[in-house]
């Protein structure tokens, strides 16, 4: 008599696919934040959906506001060791600050289409 293995998940089954079915499945386990068949198909027969955020966007996002962030501090020291600014600096960063209210912009209006 053989003993049960003691696990989470005790039960098995098993499902069988085309070639043109699996690489189909294949493409979207590897699009999905799970790293292999068995969680991804166990979360998809349990919610009957699986959300895949794409961050890349919002990534470039942060990268650009760290930029202008360097830009302000930069500035900031040569107005605190110069005691003035000038135009041209000041120009710059208000043209920094304006595109990243764009780009903020652009990522929220992309965020709040793709949840409709």
């Amino acid at each position: 008599m053989e003993k049960e293995p003691k696990r989470k998940r005790p039960i098995q089954k098993k499902v069988r696919f085309s070639q043109e079915e699996w690489g189909y499945l294949k493409n979207k386990i590897d699009q999905s934040p799970y790293n292999n068949f068995q969680n991804f198909a166990r979360i998809m027969l349990i919610t009957g959906e699986i959300v895949h955020v794409d961050y890349s966007e919002l990534r470039t996002l942060n990268q650009e506001v760290g930029r202008i962030g360097n830009n302000v501090n930069q500035m900031a020291r040569l107005a605190n060791q110069f005691e003035e600014i000038s135009i041209d600096d000041v120009e710059q960063l208000l043209t920094d600050v304006q595109n990243l209210q764009i780009m903020v912009s652009s990522a929220l209006k992309k965020e709040m289409q793709r949840g409709r």
